[in-house]
């Protein structure tokens, strides 16, 4: 058969197929159109029936206030839901519109407002914690972090013992080479405290004011701990931390057993080893030239600080040392005025600095709320007073952390509250003591 012959009959079957297409379009048009009509027509008929029932209208007496329609309305669906079962939780409707909750504010200005149905509702300001006074150390000490429960710290001490001559010299003076050891324990900080979680619901902010506060607190609670503790005292003899809580700068000894006024200890390392006792080293102290003793005078003079500064040894000088004071002896000291009435230090450098305190003598001031009081209503005779400390801080004294803290929020220790627990590991401890020097202005006993 020939190809023109072959596309013929092609084309022939091409036209019938389309043909019996459109009949099939065609049926199936009219089936639809046939079957919408019998749906519409029962659709009315059935509307037309049930217009045609008389039910009684339910009669409900109308709230007298705004208030009373939004609570019958969740009241309403309460009643629903405790009927049903199988849902633990729901999303109750409290308005039916913008209009009626605005009527209902208003409605409830008066419980609020001037007693006269005249105010508003209470507006409630930011939570907000008063400011605490975190600790000063953390920004003049070297910081230093570990995983373990005990921090060991090593210093080379004694001298090689070097001597003059062409000839090769061993040990040509007496040498007191030696290397000190001590270690510490990481002490722990914590607490736990419940926050009724109706207060935490009603009160925006307040769970993150809480914590902010909270980690504050455990820095104000350290740096008291960094300057008035002694761990080596007995639980009855001290009430800043007894055998708790870390090594403070002034449990450490090192000054005159009997008051010198106007000169200064040597310092020392402590014993080597690892009892509890070890690395407890002398830090040199300068008594004031006129004690203070249990009065209220404050006794510092000009030539009290200058003599204290040069007490520091010369190859610890550096533009990085500061001075860790008192308040009240910062006060002192920068209230002294020469025999004109005039400041001294105003006159030597004034209205240099911004602020209540900038540098004394050309060296940046740290104050520390947790030094001692320059002062003592106390009995002389029994009480040390450590106002002012001056050093290289970032060699002389260490901060040891534990690398992280904990901060726990449990749910199901106490029913209708949220409890918080946080905890921390620290130490610290005088690392070089030569390279700080302590002021003594109250007398102490032999």
């Amino acid at each position: 058969m020939s190809i023109e012959k072959v596309l013929e009959k092609v084309d022939a079957i091409g036209v019938e197929n389309l043909s019996k297409i459109e009949e099939v379009k065609s049926e199936v048009s009219a089936s639809v159109e046939a079957a919408k009509a019998e749906i519409e027509e029962k659709f009315n008929s059935l509307e037309a029936k049930v217009a045609a029932i008389n039910v009684p209208e339910i009669i409900r007496a109308p709230a007298k206030t705004i208030r009373g329609d939004v609570n019958r309305m969740v009241t309403e669906q309460l009643r629903n839901f405790a009927k049903g079962n199988g849902r633990v939780q729901t999303e109750l409707k409290m308005f039916e519109s913008v209009d009626q909750y605005d009527a209902y504010m208003k409605e409830a200005s008066a419980l609020t407002g001037s007693g006269a149905g005249v105010g508003g509702r209470t507006a409630y300001d930011p939570v907000f914690h008063r400011l605490r006074l975190a600790n000063p150390m953390r920004g003049v000490s070297r910081n230093v972090s570990t995983d373990g429960a005990t921090y060991m710290f090593r210093a080379k001490t004694g001298n090689a013992g070097p001597a003059w001559g062409y000839s090769i010299q061993n040990n040509g003076a007496a040498t007191t080479e030696a290397t000190s050891i001590w270690q510490l324990n990481l002490k722990d900080l914590n607490v736990q405290f419940p926050v009724r979680t109706a207060a935490l619901d009603d009160i925006d902010g307040l769970e993150s004011n809480i914590v902010d506060d909270m980690l504050v607190e455990f820095s104000q609670a350290e740096g008291a701990s960094m300057i008035s503790n002694d761990d080596q005292a007995g639980s009855t003899t001290t009430s800043t931390g007894a055998t708790d809580g870390l090594r403070g700068l002034n449990s450490y000894g090192g000054a005159n057993g009997t008051y010198t006024g106007g000169t200064i200890s040597t310092a020392a390392f402590g014993s080597s080893g690892t009892a509890a006792s070890d690395g407890l080293h002398d830090i040199a102290t300068y008594d004031q030239i006129t004690t203070n003793a249990a009065g209220s005078a404050n006794n510092v003079t000009f030539e009290d600080i200058i003599t204290f500064l040069h007490s520091l040894p010369q190859q610890y000088w550096s533009n990085g040392n500061k001075f860790l004071i008192s308040p009240l002896m910062l006060a002192g000291i920068r209230g002294l005025k020469d025999d004109n009435g005039t400041p001294v230090f105003e006159r030597m450098s004034p209205l240099v600095y911004e602020g209540i305190f900038g540098k004394l003598l050309g060296y940046d001031v740290v104050v520390n709320a947790y030094v001692d009081s320059p002062v003592s209503a106390g009995t002389a005779a029994t009480t040390s007073l450590y106002p002012l400390y001056f050093g290289d801080f970032t060699r002389g004294h260490t901060i040891v952390d534990r690398m992280n803290m904990v901060l726990r929020r449990y749910d199901q220790v106490l029913p209708g509250s949220i409890t918080f627990y946080g905890e921390r590991r620290l130490c610290s401890s005088v690392v070089d003591p030569f390279s700080i020097i302590r002021y003594r202005s109250t007398a102490t006993g032999a």
